[in-house]
């Protein structure tokens, strides 16, 4: 049985296919594309005869003395027609377009720039048979073409890989001297650390092994129905919480106390009083000496008899002009 053509697939050998060969089936493209490429071939006929409708005119112009709808004379269009004057005329291709002589430009241009015909000469970015056929050639000529060091084909390809890596390497090696702090013998580089943990998470399951059957057997008892991921799982967080616990005790031991911080040492009042007299200091005629209005005091530097509370800590709503005003007015 005949295998089914498959654009694209390993069934075919083929590549590149001409701009005239039908490739894919007719049945395979959208409608809404067959549509819209009718409509573009159609708008390119022209209409010389105006048998075809007309679009639709959105002038709201209804004088047909000062606008008519067809702005030229059928009978002078057909004579027009009949002689021939409205004929298109497709133009031959010139000699200097052929494909020969454009071949032979671009191998004038290779020769003489030393740069290959992939790219901006004939319009392909793509190589199939060198994998660095677009890194050799670049869209710009100012800008530099790509490193090919991943190809690995020839042995030039794989020397110049090495001498890439080993350029990388110095490069580490220099930054390294530059931090003289580093404990190189303290540090472990994290393939080593991840072994270090590997190691221990496996100590710590054969260590609990044991423990961890006898959850599982007192697990079975319970839930008897259960197949035996279930009963791992539940005996693995059993033991995790069991190891958990034990260092928890570890670190705390006494559970009396609470290891909660203390907030009053945080969380102080700064809150003060002022005291002052919302009278005048004045001679009274009753007294027969100087007082206080409001409380009668006979000291001027007295403590006042009413006060206010300041938080020095509370948001100031006023804005800048105005408390810079009002601490002005204070200091007067």
């Amino acid at each position: 049985m005949a295998t089914k053509f498959q654009v694209g697939s390993s069934k075919s050998d083929k590549i590149n296919f001409s701009q005239a060969q039908k490739v894919f089936h007719s049945g395979d493209v959208p409608q809404h594309v067959v549509d819209a490429k009718k409509g573009a071939i159609k708008s390119k006929q022209a209409n010389i005869l105006g048998t075809e409708a007309q679009a639709w005119n959105a002038s709201t112009i209804s004088d047909q003395h000062i606008q008519k709808d067809t702005n030229h004379d059928l009978k002078r269009q057909l004579l027009k027609v009949r002689a021939g004057l409205m004929d298109e005329y497709s133009q031959k291709p010139a000699k200097a377009h052929s494909d020969e002589n454009i071949e032979d430009q671009q191998r004038y241009v290779v020769r003489m720039s030393g740069k290959g015909p992939i790219g901006k000469l004939s319009g392909k970015w793509m190589n199939a048979v060198d994998e660095r056929g677009v890194a050799k050639h670049c869209i710009r000529e100012e800008w530099p073409d790509w490193n090919e060091s991943h190809s690995s084909h020839t042995k030039e390809d794989r020397k110049h890989a090495e001498a890439v890596f080993e350029a990388q390497e110095q490069k580490c090696r220099q930054r390294a001297k530059h931090y003289p702090h580093l404990n190189k013998e303290g540090y472990i580089n994290p393939s080593d650390s991840i072994t270090n943990v590997n190691d221990s998470l496996r100590e710590r399951k054969i260590e609990w092994q044991a423990l961890k059957e006898q959850f599982k057997v007192e697990l079975k008892v319970e839930f008897p129905t259960a197949s035996e991921e279930r009963l791992q799982a539940m005996a693995q967080r059993l033991l995790n919480e069991k190891l958990m616990a034990d260092e928890k005790l570890a670190r705390f031991p006494i559970q009396h106390e609470s290891f909660r911080p203390n907030l009053s040492l945080t969380t102080q009042d700064r809150r003060y009083k002022e005291y002052h007299h919302p009278g005048s200091w004045g001679w009274s005629r009753t007294e027969k000496r100087h007082c206080w209005s409001c409380c009668l005091s006979f000291g001027e530097d007295s403590r006042g008899c009413e006060y206010k509370v300041v938080n020095p800590d509370a948001w100031c709503t006023l804005g800048f002009e105005r408390r810079v005003g009002v601490a002005a007015a204070g200091k007067m």
